[in-house]
């Protein structure tokens, strides 16, 4: 009991299911956090030929910016505050995890033929071009556009228990035995592969975020329980160095890609965000002491990500169109189509408005502010964004304080809601995205109702020296 002081001193003798951690730290909303604030920070200061010509315009962005990130940082921090109910770990952790890893394999060959036309088996052909594999991917789904729902449904059906298979896999790596880690690497592979096969770094990414917010989990709940520095240095020096690098290779990866797409970057004294005339001049002063190679990354990084915060300034010199409680998401907006027909909520939405600005919605991103603003305007998508905040705080609170899985896992879910806040609505734009948000949010509901843990204390126990 060293690491938690009670929520209330008790009585004589009682079970107190609630405690408030003493340890608790808030470094990794703080990291993701400050991750966004340099997104913003990089879209106003690299040198980006931005079409914004009134210093008015800019004002504008840059309070209603600065308003949304203060209002998801106090949420934040309500939401981290306060006790959390220490629940049990799942039930059937042993069997998600092997299921999930043979959904993943069962998945990869149709889902890489759907998508690519070609099988997993192809993936050093794929890997040695990916620009060849992307503008593959592209006229797949041109030419099968209407002809995926089959592969989609399965898709998602299985979603929720193969994004699981990471986050809980890691938290409880030392616990799953050889047969749940080999399943955790099966998953793993199973979407390095696809991503290699379409030529998209989605996949990297989401897997750089899931691990990471796992990983932090798993962090904090070491810190709940009191662990020494010196421990904490023995049992995580491993896992920081496999992220390292793996993110070595992942940015390695990205820039070769890009590469590719634009025809070499040696010779090049400009990148533009696709074929707009937004540009970057990778000659300027402020960036020309960095080497060539990461000059080109960082550049085609931040026209591609933080280009949302321009889609978002296109979107506010717009007047407000109802998009009817499903403009927030394109899965959204296709049910809604195809089930009465209707495109009017799609039509009315920023994000499609914003292509009379040659910003089209297919081609270029915009904030996830500007798509919670398709369904409540943009003073409404503040209070939509601190409860977005707030709950991102409590799963924390709840998945390193409370011990809770379900928890852990909503937690890596609205990191990556959080982490791609700058470009898309990422969590919700896909079928996957909402059937996993949907399951674990029923399965948190079931759990923390039924596996609390009663914690015994004697009488005058109080905090903790």
């Amino acid at each position: 009991m060293s690491a938690y002081a009670l929520a209330a001193p008790p009585p004589a003798s009682r079970f107190v299911p609630v405690v408030t951690p003493a340890g608790l730290t808030r470094a990794p909303l703080m990291i993701v956090f400050g991750y966004v604030v340099a997104t913003f920070l990089l879209f106003l200061l690299w040198p980006i030929n931005w079409p914004i010509y009134d210093g008015a315009d800019w004002l504008r962005l840059i309070a209603y910016v600065g308003a949304c990130l203060v209002a998801i940082a106090w949420a934040t921090m309500a939401g981290s505050a306060g006790p959390a109910r220490v629940t049990a770990p799942l039930p059937w952790l042993n069997i998600l995890l092997p299921a999930a890893a043979l959904a993943a394999v069962l998945l990869l060959v149709p889902s890489s033929f759907a998508y690519t036309g070609k099988g997993p088996w192809d993936m050093m052909e794929a890997l040695q071009d990916q620009g060849g594999a992307y503008h593959r991917l592209q006229l797949q789904l041109l030419t099968t556009t209407g002809q995926r729902t089959t592969i989609a449904v399965l898709r998602a059906s299985v979603a929720p228990f193969i994004y699981a298979a990471l986050p809980l896999g890691i938290i409880h790596w030392r616990r799953i035995g050889w047969i749940g880690r080999v399943s955790v690497l099966i998953a793993v592979m199973t979407s390095i592969i696809f991503s290699i096969m379409r030529g998209t770094d989605k996949e990297i990414a989401d897997l750089f975020v899931i691990g990471t917010a796992a990983a932090f989990v798993s962090f904090g709940r070491a810190c709940v329980m009191g662990e020494a520095s010196a421990q904490m240095a023995k049992r995580y020096w491993a896992p920081a160095l496999i992220g390292f690098v793996f993110l070595y290779f992942a940015q390695g990866l990205f820039t070769e890609r890009k590469d590719e797409r634009l025809g070499g970057y040696a010779s090049r004294t400009a990148v533009c965000a696709n074929d707009s005339r937004i540009c970057a001049d990778l000659d300027n002063p402020a960036i020309a002491w960095l080497p060539l190679r990461q000059r080109f990354g960082l550049t085609v990084f931040i026209l591609s990500t933080c280009s949302g915060y321009y889609g978002l300034e296109l979107a506010m010199e717009k007047p407000f169109e109802p998009g009817w409680g499903v403009g927030h998401s394109p899965a959204a907006l296709s049910v809604y189509e195809t089930v009465t027909g209707d495109r009017e909520p799609h039509l009315n939405t920023y994000t499609y408005r914003n292509g009379a600005d040659h910003w089209s919605e297919d081609n270029y991103w915009s904030t996830l502010i500007a798509w919670i603003a398709n369904d409540v305007g943009f003073v409404g998508a503040i209070p939509v964004l601190a409860l977005i905040g707030f709950v991102w705080g409590r799963w924390w609170r709840e998945a390193a304080a409370g011990m809770s899985d379900p928890s852990a896992v909503l937690f890596a879910l609205a990191t990556t809601m959080i982490f791609y806040l700058p470009a898309n609505n990422q969590v919700l734009a896909s079928y996957d995205g909402y059937t996993i948000f949907a399951t674990w949010i029923v399965i948190w509901l079931w759990h923390r109702s039924r596996r609390a843990l009663s914690v015994s204390v004697p009488t005058g126990l109080g905090s903790p020296p």
